[in-house]
């Protein structure tokens, strides 16, 4: 191989890379331990991740990103360096890398993001907004005169868009996504059961029980926390539906969104994405029952894609794979100079 062509899913939560060829080579959480003595990275992706609210105070757990953002510029331009590294291994070529963005993401946090990619070992560095490459991972067309919504509901953020054309007509970035429903059901258990559980825990719960609907069959799960008052360390078991109570309000911020995108779609697109339905992709989508929730509640048809989390990545592995071509129908991937 000449020269590797990476994309790079760089989510809130989880970083995915994809290689032409090869597939996904790295899907890790988006996370580092660092010294606080001499500010060394000395771990980061799921083994940092797990150390959160494990450590001694002689280290501190970062999550970089914060909703879409950069929020610890240095720390993330040394992770995705050692994991470009290790992904190119000797290789003499550097190499091109594509890398998802919100919609909306304005010029100084997309000049960010090119900036910490290619200040290590990249060549050229290119931007493609998530729906566009959610919806080319998840097999859509989007190059003709038709309407397809698509909406991506990662850790830190939910990308609300309407495309056609191979670009977003209407758009819609809520800084909310999985993290917040975790936190909303830290706050629930707080308050109706007066326990405290840690951000692992409440991962597990959504996972577990989690629901968007009230469920036919009850699930229940018991996890460890302690009791809010007392600091009692103490053993206890939560319902699927006590979850479905604590995640209601979040499933109604996310079909309040795509209600305020549609309401700014044109009749003709909307009449397209009426007949064929909206397309959910993204980690935090996976909430059992979430696409027949917002299906009645919106009254249009919602379907999960299929490796839903991975959709955006492979999508902008596509795109550079193919980019003269795509670049030859009328998609536009933003390099260094045009932001």
């Amino acid at each position: 191989m000449a020269g590797y062509d990476i994309a790079v899913d760089l989510g809130t939560g989880t970083i995915t890379v994809f290689v032409a060829g090869r597939g996904i080579v790295y899907k890790q959480a988006n996370a580092a331990t660092i010294d606080k003595s001499t500010g060394e990275v000395v771990a980061f992706g799921d083994s940092a991740f797990e150390m959160i609210e494990r450590t001694p105070d002689t280290l501190e757990c970062i999550l970089p990103m914060r909703s879409g953002a950069v929020s610890h510029f240095n720390i993330l331009c040394h992770m995705t360096e050692r994991i470009i590294t290790k992904i190119c291994k000797n290789s003499i070529f550097r190499p091109n890398i594509m890398v998802n963005t919100p919609v909306g993401l304005t010029p100084p946090e997309k000049r960010t993001l090119i900036s910490m990619l290619s200040s290590g070992s990249a060549g050229r560095v290119s931007l493609i907004e998530t729906p566009v490459a959610a919806a080319l991972g998840a097999g859509l067309r989007i190059d003709a005169p038709h309407g397809v919504m698509v909406v991506d509901i990662g850790a830190g953020t939910t990308d609300i868009s309407v495309l056609t054309m191979r670009t977003s007509a209407c758009f819609s970035t809520l800084r909310f996504g999985g993290n917040d429903m975790n936190d909303a059901i830290c706050q629930y258990i707080k308050k109706e059961r007066g326990y405290a559980i840690g951000i692992h825990t409440s991962e597990r719960i959504k996972r577990t029980v989690g629901c968007a609907s009230l469920p036919e069959e009850e699930l229940e799960l018991s996890v460890s926390g302690k009791e809010y008052v007392t600091g009692i360390p103490t053993l206890f078991s939560v319902t699927s539906s006590e979850i479905y109570d604590s995640l209601k309000d979040c499933i109604s911020l996310i079909a309040s969104g795509i209600l305020d995108v549609l309401e700014e779609t044109p009749p003709e697109l909307y009449s397209d994405i009426c007949s064929d339905g909206i397309m959910l992709t993204g980690g935090a989508a996976k909430l059992r029952g979430l696409p027949q929730a917002l299906s009645d509640m919106l009254k249009i048809p919602v379907v999960l894609s299929p490796d839903s989390e991975n959709c955006a990545a492979k999508g902008a592995g596509i795109a550079l794979k193919n980019i003269r071509e795509y670049e030859d129908m009328g998609f536009v991937f933003r390099i260094k100079e045009q932001v």
